[in-house]
């Protein structure tokens, strides 16, 4: 007897637990335009040192820090139905959506995948958390975190903003920024740009199809895009930089420089290491490279001043301007510049140790009797005719001989000139 009036008692409570729930989702949804619309609230108590892990979201995440030592989660989620009890129905799974394991906080998507259904998501964590965010078209910002930020989008942007902690983000189909932080930077889109500022820890960004911006950082530099420019300034060591259809430029940096492109032009100051940068397109051209510099360029020209180190530089189509300012002669000075049709002016100090050998190849259809080679420094020079060729010719060692300057061009001028 006992028995079933405890039977009896917990059928009678059953549609009192259910009501407050139902209520509770009816209460929340409102109507805007053709969306229904519920404000879900969530909060969990965290320890600093935890992480947030959010899986299958389809929508904009916004993730900042608080002081206190939880997280709170307000989510408005928008729902393409027709009526209010299908939108009670999508909200079903909102409970199975977020599960506390310990110190960790996960949230889900909807189990299934549902294009008419978007959220967007604000949610505040202790400074010192993990973030790992992937979601299916939507936008994610975090800002102020000191953790790890792991961001994975299919079709948003990403901002990130003063973190301390390695920065992992992807987007197949946005921009990128990145703005201060303290470690390493590893950011990827297929379709937008990436911006990255006061960063102090390595980075490594790539881009199919966007420019590539880095400015006032650190550590070494690694940028490639498939179809835009690539700027740098104010880089505090290594570069390697290269674009298959835009320009380059950097404007500042510490340590040695690799740059390439194929379709555009590059432009360099104030390179505090060696510098290899070459173009199939374009020009290339170099202001106050503190140590060596080796340049080529398949259709451009090429202008290299206030260069203090050796010198190497190719055109296949262009002239040649390049200005030596070194004055510690004992470190290597060698020069070797060609043009397949242009001029080469060099300009170099007037007590460098050197060996001079320069040479003009004149074919017989391109032939003009004024090509020649002339010299602040005194050469000795002849003029060779080889079947219905010319070749002018010039040699010298100018203060006691040492490192060769090597200049060649066909039907072109060289000059030399004393700095």
């Amino acid at each position: 007897m006992k028995q079933s009036k405890r039977f009896l008692q917990a059928i009678s409570l059953t549609p009192v637990l259910l009501i407050p729930l139902a209520l509770c989702f009816s209460q929340e949804l409102h109507k805007e335009g053709r969306y229904f619309v519920a404000e879900i609230d969530k909060s969990f108590d965290v320890k600093p040192g935890g992480s947030l892990v959010m899986q299958d979201i389809n929508g904009d995440v916004d993730v900042m820090t608080w002081s206190n030592n939880t997280v709170q989660v307000h989510e408005i989620r928008k729902m393409d139905v027709y009526t209010q009890t299908e939108a009670e129905a999508v909200l079903k799974d909102v409970e199975s959506a977020y599960v506390q394991r310990g110190n960790i906080i996960e949230i889900s998507g909807p189990n299934v995948s549902r294009s008419y259904i978007s959220s967007r998501f604000t949610i505040k964590v202790p400074v010192k958390f993990d973030i790992k965010i992937n979601t299916r078209g939507g936008d994610i910002t975090v800002a102020n975190l000191a953790g790890k930020v792991d961001l994975n989008t299919s079709g948003g942007d990403i901002k990130i903003t003063n973190i301390d902690g390695i920065v992992n983000a992807k987007t197949s189909g946005g921009d990128v920024e990145v703005i201060k932080t303290k470690q390493q930077v590893n950011v990827k889109t297929s379709g937008g740009d990436v911006t990255i500022r006061d960063v102090d820890g390595p980075i490594d960004a790539k881009t199919s199809g966007g420019n590539i911006s880095v400015t006032n950082n650190k550590a070494y530099v690694k940028a490639y895009t498939s179809g835009g420019d690539v700027n740098l300034t104010n880089v505090g060591a290594e570069v390697d930089a290269h674009t298959s259809g835009g320009d380059i430029e950097v404007m500042g940096s510490q340590g040695s420089i690799s740059v390439s492109t194929s379709g555009g032009d590059v432009r360099l100051q104030n390179i505090g290491g060696n510098v290899s940068a070459h173009t199939s397109g374009g020009d290339i051209e170099a202001m106050n490279v503190m140590m060596g510099i080796e340049a080529a360029t398949s259709g451009g020209d090429l202008v290299l001043h206030q260069i203090q180190g050796f010198i190497e530089g190719s055109t296949s189509g262009g002239d040649v301007e390049a200005e030596m300012t070194l004055t510690d002669f004992s470190k290597d000075h060698h020069v070797d510049l060609r043009s397949s049709g242009g001029d080469i002016e060099l300009t170099i100090p007037a007590k460098l140790p050197a060996t001079i050998s320069a040479e003009i190849y004149i074919s017989r259809s391109d032939y003009r009797d004024d090509f020649d080679i002339t010299s602040d420094f005194d050469l000795t020079k002849e003029s060779i005719t080889e079947g219905r060729d010319i070749i002018i010719k010039a040699n010298s060692k100018i203060n006691g001989g040492g490192d060769l300057i090597n200049l060649k061009t066909s039907s072109g001028n060289i000059v030399i000139k004393k700095k």
